[in-house]
């Protein structure tokens, strides 16, 4: 994220439907935006919409393939 836009990035990433978190972290990346689809179209419409979002200078998609309740 370019610096001095995260505030009003992260409040247009909130108003995404699809979003389900929101998480700053430190490292690599600046942000990571949990998101729930039904398919490949929708996460491509949701990444989309992310990489238009002014702020944002770099998107990087990750696909959860199974989740491991502890």
């Amino acid at each position: 994220m370019r610096t001095g836009n995260s505030d009003a990035a992260l409040k247009e990433m909130r108003k995404l439907e699809k979003v389900e978190k929101i998480s700053v972290v430190a490292g690599e990346y600046d942000v990571v935006v949990r998101v729930r689809v039904d398919d490949l179209e929708q996460l491509l419409e949701v990444t989309n919409a992310i990489q238009m979002i002014e702020g944002v200078t770099k998107t990087t998609t990750q696909v959860i393939e199974k989740e491991i309740a502890l």
